[in-house]
């Protein structure tokens, strides 16, 4: 056997199956899921959902199912009976599609948006801001690159604007986060320098989406959490037929009671046994240091408002509460945490975002938490009462008016008491 024929036994194959691989990819596969692996999608809370792209996009096309985006992060995950996806399977015409899990916060949300920017036109969404999300270093890069793959990351450099200084700013903390020296982050990097990608960069993009496109079309379908036939429509039969939401909270406080009774925190009794018996000492007093008044995070939510501004998205926004029991046994700052809120929400009415949900001191409200810093039960059941409306009845045009100084170091670090913050909007011409 000569030597090329050698060669040839031993790569050959390897040589064939590399390009039959290739051409596999690179089929143009229909890429259309069922009504039934869409409705496991929305609920599914699952990364694969979050960081690809043709099941959140078909869906959100759709005319007749009329998904609505929820954004948020892991409160979606406390499904009880008065959660979104019940009341909405129950009661109301829309379907909440849920984009939520531990680590999912602005960052990684804008990445999941850039993906179905043109689904996102013109349209609703609900938005769920965490002030815990607000610590010192913003998300964490573990998180983000759990929730961002190459899909999200190139479909946003391929439209980047070396030219915004949001898209500049975006880039900038696309490389902190990913701290590598690929492709996607040398791409980042020249955004963030305000240079434009060449004719090079952007065929290796355009190339490189193609692939993970039929690549999504061909398995973002599979391995989904089957949440909706397990964990809601079981609890839609929980449910009156006939909307009340008086009766409702009032029965939802009762089922509180009953099911968060063998602890002093009014928490769900198996998230007690699972999470804090046997630890209450060691968390006394543990979160007196906590502060989230400055944090990158504030510029991550910034860019977030731009894309929901470029796609003239009219949003109604939640801002959770935390555990009044549990924040005065582990000393957090309930002063401090008001003034997060009050920063977050300056932040988003001097930009034309009002439609705001504040529930930071509702805490200590009966039958409102399920857990230390996740709402449930009565909670739920407020939480719909002032988003159907929102989402169901036609809403006035937003007038959205973008600032940049948000994003500026002055902002990120800006200690929001009242006379800071009034002197921040004076120097910016904010209203």
């Amino acid at each position: 056997m000569t030597n090329k024929k050698k060669l040839w036994s031993i790569f050959g194959p390897v040589i064939v199956a590399a390009i039959l691989v290739l051409v596999f990819f690179c089929l143009p596969w229909s890429g259309h899921h069922s009504a039934k692996t869409e409705q496991r999608a929305a609920v599914s809370l699952s990364p694969t959902v979050f960081k690809n792209r043709s099941l959140k996009v078909q869906a959100l096309s759709g005319k007749h199912t009329k998904y609505v985006p929820y954004f948020g992060s892991s409160e979606f995950n406390r499904m009880d009976r008065y959660h979104p996806a019940v009341m909405a399977a129950k009661y109301h015409s829309y379907r909440p599609f849920m984009f939520g899990s531990r680590g999912t916060q602005s960052l990684p949300q804008l990445f999941n948006m850039a993906m179905m920017s043109d689904q996102m036109q013109n349209k609703k969404a609900v938005f769920v801001i965490s002030p815990q999300w607000f610590v010192k270093r913003g998300v964490m890069p573990s998180a983000f690159k759990y929730y961002n793959g190459a899909y999200a990351n190139l479909t946003w450099l391929q439209k980047a604007n070396p030219n915004s200084p949001y898209d500049r700013y975006t880039a900038k903390r696309l490389v902190q986060l990913l701290g590598d020296n690929g492709s996607v982050v040398s791409y980042a990097d020249k955004i963030s320098k305000g240079k434009s990608l060449n004719s090079w960069d952007r065929f290796v993009i355009r190339t490189k989406l193609t692939l993970l496109h039929h690549e999504d079309n061909l398995f973002s379908g599979f391995f989904i959490k089957d949440n909706y036939d397990t964990r809601i429509k079981p609890k839609t039969k929980l449910l009156p037929e006939q909307l009340n939401y008086a009766d409702l909270s009032a029965t939802a406080i009762k089922q509180h009671d009953r099911a968060s009774n063998n602890n002093r925190f009014g928490v769900l009794n198996a998230f007690y046994n699972k999470r804090m018996r046997g630890q209450i000492k060691k968390t006394a007093g543990s979160q007196k240091r906590f502060d989230y008044t400055k944090s990158p995070e504030y510029g991550d939510l910034e860019v977030v408002l731009n894309q929901l501004q470029k796609t003239n998205t009219n949003v109604i926004f939640m801002i959770t509460p935390v555990n009044a029991k549990w924040e005065k046994h582990t000393g957090m700052s309930m002063p401090m945490y008001y003034r997060t809120v009050r920063k977050i929400k300056t932040q988003l009415r001097a930009q034309g975002f009002n439609n705001i949900i504040d529930y930071s001191h509702k805490g200590g409200q009966n039958g409102f938490m399920q857990d230390t810093i996740h709402i449930g039960w009565a909670g739920w059941v407020d939480f719909d009462r002032q988003t159907a409306p929102f989402l169901e009845k036609k809403q006035p045009q937003p007038n959205y008016h973008m600032n940049d100084a948000f994003l500026s170091n002055e902002w990120l670090n800006l200690n929001p008491t009242k006379a800071n913050i009034q002197q921040f909007k004076s120097d910016h011409h904010l209203k």
